[in-house]
Order: C-alpha cells, then sequence, then structure tokens
C-alpha cells in the first residue's frame, strides 16, 4: 500500500496541460507519476520531487461542506464572526447541485478535502434566503449610498428586471499552482450556458466576485520569499520593475500597492464594470509595530461576456 506523501506543488508545466481539455472525473482517483529512474548523482541532494495529479469534481455536499467553511472564514478575515459559515456553505453546495454546476480541485479522489473551488449562486432567487441575506446585507454594509453594485445586494431598492447577477466564490488554498485556475472558469462558464440553455436558470448578465487583498507600503520585508539575488547583494524587484534593497539588513521591500489575494483576479479587474475594495470592520488599527500585511475586503463585478474574455486571456498565458 503506497503512503500518503507530502504535497508539493505540481510543477506550472505539468499543470498548464490541463487548461488544453478541462474535464472532470466522475469517481476515483487516478494514479500519481512516479518517477522509478533513480539518479545516483542526486542522491546526495536533499531536495524531493513529488509529482501529485490534481483532479476536478464536481462539488459535493457530501463531503466538502467543512473545507468550504473554513474558506469562507478565511475570506471573512477578522469579519468571520459577523457571518455564519454553516448555512452559507450548504447553500453554495446545495445551489452547485440544483444548477449542475461548480468545480472543485482534489488530490486524493472524490472523498478527500478539495485544495480549491469555483462556485456560483443566483442573487435574485437567493436574496431573502437566510442562509445568503446575511452575507448580501454584510456587503451592502460595505458600500457607498452610491455605489453600483447597491442594486445587486440592497434589499430596499428593487432590483432591476433585465438584470440577473450571480454571486461567484473562487475559494482555495493560496499555494495552489495557478494554472489550475482558468480550468475551473472555463468548466464553470460551460456549465451555466448548458443551464441557461435547459432552463434551470435564467440568462445571467452579471458576476459579482467576492475576495480579498492585501496592501503593502513598500517597506515590509520579503519574509519567506527568496528574491536575494544569486551573489547575495540583497536586491530584488519590485512593483514596476524597479529594484528595492533594505539597508544594512539586506532584506527586500515588496513593491507597494494593492493587490488581490488570487492573481488570476487581475485579469478580471481589467475587464470589470467597478472593482469595490473596502476594509474589514474588526481589523484592528495597524502601526509601525503590526505584523503581517493590511488585508481588505473585494467585489469584482462584470458582465457575462467580459468574464469570458477575461478567462481567455487566463488561458493564453503562457
Amino acid at each position: 500500500m503506497t503512503s500518503k506523501p507530502q504535497l508539493e506543488a505540481v510543477s506550472a508545466e505539468d499543470a498548464a496541460m490541463i487548461n488544453e481539455k478541462p474535464s472532470k472525473r466522475p469517481s476515483g482517483k487516478r494514479d500519481m507519476d512516479e518517477d522509478d529512474d533513480d539518479d545516483d548523482d542526486e542522491s546526495d541532494s536533499d531536495v524531493s520531487m513529488v509529482n501529485v495529479d490534481f483532479d476536478f469534481y464536481n462539488l459535493n455536499p457530501d463531503v466538502d461542506q467543512i473545507t468550504v467553511k473554513r474558506f469562507l472564514r478565511q475570506t471573512l478575515s477578522t469579519d468571520e464572526e459577523m457571518i455564519d459559515v454553516h448555512p452559507l456553505a450548504t447553500l453554495i453546495l446545495e445551489e452547485a447541485s440544483r444548477m449542475r454546476v461548480g468545480s472543485s480541485i482534489k488530490t486524493d479522489g472524490e472523498e478527500s478535502d478539495p485544495w480549491g473551488l469555483l462556485a456560483a449562486v443566483d442573487i435574485n432567487r437567493n436574496r431573502t434566503n437566510p442562509s445568503l441575506s446575511p452575507l448580501l446585507s454584510y456587503l451592502t454594509s460595505t458600500l457607498s449610498p452610491r455605489s453600483p453594485l447597491r442594486i445587486f445586494f440592497d434589499f430596499s431598492s428593487s432590483p432591476a428586471i433585465s438584470n440577473s447577477p450571480f454571486l461567484l466564490f473562487s475559494l482555495r488554498m493560496l499555494n495552489l499552482p495557478l494554472p489550475l485556475i482558468p480550468p475551473l472558469y472555463t468548466m464553470l462558464l460551460s456549465e451555466l450556458t448548458e443551464a441557461e440553455e435547459s432552463g434551470r436558470i435564467p440568462k445571467i448578465t452579471h458576476f459579482l466576485l467576492w475576495g480579498r487583498g492585501y496592501r503593502l507600503e513598500g517597506n515590509e520585508e520579503s519574509n519567506g520569499l527568496d528574491m536575494v539575488d544569486g551573489d547575495g547583494d540583497g536586491k530584488g524587484k519590485g512593483k514596476g520593475g524597479q529594484k528595492r534593497k533594505r539597508q544594512q539588513s539586506g532584506m527586500i521591500g515588496l513593491g507597494s500597492g494593492s493587490f488581490p489575494y488570487h492573481p488570476e483576479e487581475e485579469f478580471i479587474d481589467k475587464v470589470a464594470s467597478h472593482v469595490h475594495t473596502y476594509p474589514f470592520k474588526n481589523s484592528q488599527k495597524r502601526d509601525d509595530d503590526s505584523l503581517g500585511v493590511e488585508q481588505y475586503g473585494r467585489l469584482i463585478l462584470v458582465e457575462r461576456d467580459n468574464l469570458a474574455r477575461a478567462v481567455k486571456a487566463m488561458t493564453d498565458v503562457k
């Protein structure tokens, strides 16, 4: 019996092959690729590479709920106590089963925990559902009175009949290989199109993608990031290709700016109708001694056809 390996990220080159023909496995597990070639020249190396197969599955209410709740708390960050994630996770998985849309990424068969997932919820259908309404109220509370997003969330304003928005939940471990993400979106759009054509859902006009981001002041040290040049001069590239150097300590200052935790969202930002960011309500006031980076919430409003354009741009990146 093969023991379960310590998982490492599959190489981008291998993962990129998934973009060509994304498909899901109905059940079971694909055997891991094992390298049977023993290289005596590298026997003294301390680095061990493990190839892991990442498989796509339909969302499974019987298996995935605990992980979905954990990912939701992660996205809520310091505001996690404001939303009961249990009914929300249940609704997300129920909607996936009802519409037959959404996917998870797993490494150890259908019964294993997801490393990531992409799901959709029909906002108009569930606007007053007690499983979703607390999140909608929370998001509405972050909007300015004139925000273009308010009509999609606010119960007091009647939603335009012509609008049929869906809320997207892109939830995952942060170290999931990026080449795995475009197939999630490709399959989601294909499944939503099939659901529209079959009459299970109305014609979608907009997507609202909920997530989070972080801000850098430019003086944070790149702890845990090996950005030092080979000659050990302590130089690295910051935002815009500019090289920065931490004086005395040799630590690298990261480029300043605001960034999504999920890099693929930068492609969606470029075609979005509106990108809204908001501070977490329960975050502690930061000062010079604060640890970690400043986090914030994000909402992206994007028209349906423009999301397809963004997904194509993701897929075209080599």
